[in-house]
């Protein structure tokens, strides 16, 4: 099958969306399928193709990733997809790179699977004005119902995307694709202690703290603000306990200067952008993962960590794909609030060194079945069903 996966954003822009296409294409093509990215970059004045991806020139926008694709009729494009032929189109990001994916899906009758990662009222920062909010989101909310409109199967890693679907106006089932990661690279097994002890050096982490991490898009749905008050309010500098903070986004400049007027900031580190290869390094330097989003819908950056051995410490949420992977007390802990999340964080930094060793056995143990390959099969069946939809005129998951 020849698959086309247009994304806005793609490595070395570190977010979870970019992070699964990843994953996704190296599963699909260890099936046997050809695979074709088209994404968007600033670093580009024409259209270029290299390694399997076409990357468009993009211009800065005020959109969740900064930017977005210049022109959705490239030819470049267009001639390179005719060529290709598609059997299906994959849309990741609803923006103008999805557009680019429709327009050329007409051209070419070709079925689409639009994959609902994210959700238009969590893009834009709550401290804006309420007239820029609605404006924003009214667009927003338009992008989002155009790919789903123009999608033969919608898809996503979180049957709360249902709700999101539903609450946008719109009556679509939503089918279910696993997140998974490359388990051959995210492995506490390929850093050793002294390597992990330098790199905390060159992060100024202490070497004996306790490490809680974040890694991703810093954008207002990931809520770390429920982190940084839970520092400020219930963790003391004794307790030794300190936190990663991994990324860059629109809310990056915001959380630093929370965490100055928390008071806290001597406990929180912030990396800014991170080259993906970094992460299992990253890590495997760190003790446990914190996911604090109320409505995000995926997180890479999670199932990298647990494969990497990390327990994941996640606000209770029977909805939250995190939530429903972990086993509390086992693979992670699950809390109910900011004094539950300090709990947890103090009782991890009394576990002994073998007892942290065997945690992160276990935690790996229960990333076993989250593989690419095992994520790529699960999205052929929701292709073959897109293919066959097309093919019939018929929604068939309506």
């Amino acid at each position: 099958m020849n698959i086309a996966i247009f994304t806005e954003v793609l490595a070395p822009y570190v977010c979870g969306i970019s992070s699964y296409v990843a994953v996704l294409r190296k599963g699909l093509e260890s099936l046997g399928h050809r695979v074709i990215i088209v994404t968007s970059s600033l670093h580009t004045d024409k259209s270029v193709f290299k390694d399997g991806v076409v990357r468009c020139p993009a211009k800065k926008s005020m959109n969740k990733y900064g930017y977005q694709c210049k022109n959705i009729n490239d030819r470049y494009v267009m001639k390179f997809l005719t060529k290709f032929s598609p059997d299906v189109i994959h849309i990741q990001t609803d923006t103008k790179i999805g557009y680019m994916a429709l327009s050329i899906a007409d051209r070419l009758r070709c079925p689409v699977v639009f994959s609902v990662h994210d959700y238009y009222l969590d893009r834009f920062a709550s401290d804006r004005s309420v007239a820029t909010w609605k404006i924003k989101t009214m667009f927003e909310k338009k992008h989002f119902c155009d790919m789903i409109d123009n999608a033969n199967i919608v898809a996503s890693s979180n049957k709360r995307a249902a709700s999101f679907v539903r609450a946008a106006g719109r009556n679509r089932k939503v089918r279910l694709i696993p997140s998974a990661t490359d388990r051959s690279v995210f492995n506490y097994k390929n850093a050793n202690d002294k390597a992990v002890s330098k790199l905390r050096k060159k992060l100024k982490l202490p070497l004996n703290a306790v490490v809680a991490v974040f890694a991703g898009d810093l954008s207002v749905d990931k809520n770390l603000e429920f982190v940084l008050s839970a520092f400020s309010r219930h963790i003391k500098k004794s307790d030794n306990i300190h936190l990663l903070i991994v990324g860059d986004g629109t809310e990056l400049e915001y959380l630093k200067d929370m965490a100055v007027r928390f008071k806290i900031r001597d406990m929180v580190h912030f990396t800014g952008t991170v080259a993906h290869n970094l992460m299992p390094a990253i890590y495997s330097a760190c003790d446990i993962y914190v996911c604090s989003s109320d409505d995000a819908l995926m997180s890479m950056s999670f199932v990298e960590a647990m494969s990497c051995g990390l327990p994941v410490l996640v606000k209770e949420d029977k909805e939250k794909f995190a939530y429903n992977m972990i086993k509390d007390g086992v693979n992670g802990f699950v809390c109910k609030n900011e004094a539950g999340f300090a709990k947890y964080l103090k009782k991890l930094s009394a576990f002994k060194p073998d007892e942290k060793r065997q945690m992160r056995r276990i935690v790996r143990r229960s990333m076993r079945d989250t593989d690419a390959e095992y994520m790529a099969k699960c999205t052929v069946k929701v292709y073959e069903q897109a293919i066959k939809a097309f093919n019939i005129n018929v929604d068939i998951i309506k």
